[in-house]
C-alpha cells in the first residue's frame, strides 16, 4: 500500500495581507463608468465663456545715463573728517573756474586707504629701506590699529596729501586744500614719535 501525504503549506500572515492588497489594488484598476464625469467636463466647457489672457506688461525702453561731471569733485566719497566748509562750497561757474589757474586735485584719481583720515590722527612709526637699498619707506599707524607702509608719492590725510620725502625724521607731503573756489598747495609734514 503506498500512502501519500499531502503536507500543508503554512503562509506567513505578512504574505497573505501583502496578497489581499494586491488584490484591491487590481480590483481598482478595472474599468469603471466614466461617462458622469465626461458629461460634467463637456457641460462645463460649453457653458464657460472664453476668457482673453491679460496682455502683457508695457516694456519701456531703457535709456542710458552719460554721467557728465567728470571735472567735479566725487559725489561719492567725502572725507569723515571733511571741514563742514569744504561740504558746504558750492559748485563753481565756468568762470570762476577759469579764474583759478593753478594747482587742483585730480577728481579721477582713484583714493588710497589712509586718505580717510586727518593728518593729526596719523602716526610714523618707523621708517625701513628694501634690502640691497633703494628708497626709504615710512610705517604709518591707522586710527584703526593697522600700519601702512608708505613711500615716496603715496597719498595720505583728507586734504589730498602726496608724500614728497620720506627722512628717518619725518614724512614730508604737500597737500591741496580748499581756499575760497579755488585750490592751493601747502606743506605738511609728520613725525617720527618716539
Amino acid at each position: 500500500m503506498v500512502c501519500s501525504r499531502v503536507r500543508s503549506v503554512a503562509w506567513p500572515r505578512g504574505m497573505v495581507a501583502l496578497g489581499m492588497l494586491f488584490v484591491a489594488l487590481m480590483m481598482g484598476c478595472a474599468k469603471q463608468d466614466l461617462t458622469e464625469v465626461q458629461q460634467f467636463v463637456e457641460t462645463t466647457k460649453r457653458t464657460t465663456p472664453p476668457r482673453k489672457p491679460d496682455p502683457p506688461p508695457e516694456i519701456k525702453p531703457y535709456n542710458p545715463f552719460t554721467y557728465t561731471a567728470q571735472g567735479l569733485k566725487d559725489p561719492f566719497w567725502i572725507s569723515p573728517f571733511a571741514q563742514e566748509e569744504e561740504l558746504e562750497q558750492p559748485l563753481m561757474s565756468g568762470a570762476q573756474k577759469a579764474s583759478c589757474t593753478g594747482v587742483r586735485p585730480d577728481p579721477n584719481r582713484v583714493r588710497e586707504e589712509l586718505e580717510k583720515y586727518s593728518l593729526g590722527s596719523l602716526k610714523v612709526v618707523g621708517t625701513f629701506r628694501m634690502s640691497g637699498g633703494g628708497d626709504l619707506w615710512a610705517l604709518v599707524l591707522a586710527p584703526d590699529g593697522v600700519v601702512h607702509r608708505l613711500r615716496k608719492d603715496n597719498y595720505l590725510g583728507a586734504n589730498h596729501g602726496r608724500i614728497t620725502s620720506i627722512t628717518e625724521q619725518q614724512v614730508e607731503l604737500k597737500e591741496i586744500v580748499p581756499e575760497g573756489q579755488c585750490w592751493q598747495e601747502r606743506d605738511a609734514l609728520l613725525s617720527l614719535t618716539q
